[in-house]
């Protein structure tokens, strides 16, 4: 790591050189920095673009071994990656009693309400989603909601296991009334087990990568195959996802975290030293922003970030992902507002006296945090709304998990009798489509 003592570890972006980064946001993104399956530092685009290939070629002959040749392809692919042997866990009853047995009573306080208080943010989501019927004289129409019958979680247990992943999947899963879920993860560790059991999960596999999602996208002798897949992951497992996306359902390509805070001068500047840094010590491509029209706020940020990378018990690469972030000064707070929309964060906190005044302007975020004492780390563990949330910009087009991920939408159309006026309005689009035969469909019931 970088002397911090005397090295700048986030740069602070000013006058000219915020403009350009600003105005850079603008541009339309590369076909590499479109993609969420990887993120690449190189300098050269042709770089970027040969280990995209090269991951998606490896992936690919991965999923393919994996679909040939089962069990026996994991455990090679466990020998060949160094990582433990592949299993199954039932956890039954005389299972949950000894799990119960094992974990601090602090632990399971502490996944018991974060359960509960996502469970309860999911339940009233879920709840806007009721059928409709609309009468419309000569026939009805209808939309219902249904969810997919089997899902697989994939939790990340690489630096970091992550059993609020399980509660923020699982739990959602089940309030969304799917009845089979089971949970895939490369270290099932027993945090992991127990979130997973307040969701009614019983079947987890300790597998982990792209074989793992091969494994609940194709099924194996011991794995069967799912409906959906959901869950963040490496490189690896997001680049399976896509691939197999079409055998199955997924809920997003997510790549690594981020944010951006908007900030006023009234922010709190170790807060917000604490805020980058709570996000730039997820992945060494993590990416923190902080927008701003103070530039005292912003240099008493960027020194306190110096202070705190040598006084907390950060990884090793945190002054990478710093290195790529930044601090930005900007001419105002519209300015900043503008600059967030274009970034379209996975988080958007914004640090700001009256935050309900700028919520309207704001439009492309994975999720918000509003007010001077709001920070990202309560959205990741208990809060209610989900952490599993759209990176790299696709915040543009897309949301965060949600039980909408795992219903789908299904319409209904009910005549009792003989509907004339839709019969007539059928044929005549029909001819003029050229469709015959779907014109003589229409035809054939005004008799």
């Amino acid at each position: 790591m970088k002397d911090s003592k005397t090295a700048e570890l986030i740069p602070v972006l000013v006058a000219e050189q915020a403009r350009q980064w600003a105005a850079s946001l603008t541009e339309a993104p590369s076909e590499c920095e479109q993609s969420p399956s990887l993120s690449v530092d190189s300098a050269e685009p042709g770089d970027a673009v040969a280990a995209e290939l090269r991951l998606e070629n490896s992936v690919r002959d991965i999923i393919s071994q994996v679909r040939v040749s089962g069990d026996k392809a994991l455990a090679a692919l466990a020998e060949r990656f160094k990582d433990p042997a592949p299993k199954t866990v039932i956890l039954d009853a005389v299972a949950k009693q000894a799990l119960l047995e094992r974990l601090p009573q602090e632990t399971k306080d502490i996944l018991d309400e974060a359960a509960k208080r996502i469970r309860r943010f999911a339940e009233a989501v879920v709840a806007v989603a009721k059928p409709v019927t609309v009468d419309c004289g000569e026939y009805q129409a209808g939309f219902d909601f249904k969810p997919v019958a089997r899902v697989a979680c994939y939790i990340p247990a690489g630096r970091y296991p992550l059993p609020s992943t399980a509660l923020m999947t699982a739990v959602t899963a089940q309030v969304a009334g799917v009845e089979d879920i089971c949970i895939v993860s490369p270290s099932l560790k027993d945090e992991i087990l127990y979130a997973g059991s307040l969701a009614g999960v019983t079947e987890f596999h300790e597998a982990g990568g792209a074989q793992a999602i091969a494994a609940v996208a194709y099924g194996t002798e011991s794995i069967k195959s799912v409906d959906m897949i959901v869950g963040p992951g490496n490189a690896y497992v997001t680049e399976a996802k896509r691939q197999v996306y079409g055998r199955v359902g997924i809920d997003m390509l997510a790549g690594p975290s981020e944010v951006a805070i908007v900030a006023d001068s009234g922010a709190n500047a170790e807060w917000l030293a604490l805020d980058l840094l709570s996000q730039a010590e997820h992945d060494p491509n993590a990416r923190s922003y902080l927008l701003t029209d103070s530039e005292a706020l912003a240099r008493a940020v960027a020194v306190l970030i110096v202070e705190k990378v040598s006084t907390l018990s950060l990884p090793d690469y945190i002054d990478i992902a710093l290195a790529s972030s930044a601090i930005v000064v900007l001419d105002s707070l519209e300015a900043c507002v503008a600059a967030a929309n274009n970034v379209a964060p996975e988080h958007l906190q914004l640090q700001v006296k009256d935050p309900v005044a700028l919520k309207s302007q704001l439009k492309n975020y994975g999720a918000l945090f509003m007010g001077y004492n709001a920070t990202v780390p309560y959205g990741d563990y208990a809060a209610g709304p989900n952490h599993t949330l759209p990176t790299n910009r696709a915040a543009r087009f897309a949301g965060g998990l949600n039980p909408f991920t795992f219903l789908r939408g299904q319409s209904w159309l009910h005549l009792s009798g003989t509907a004339k006026e839709l019969s007539m309005l059928t044929a005549g689009f029909a001819d003029l489509e050229g469709l015959t035969a779907h014109a003589a469909a229409a035809r054939a019931r005004l008799i």
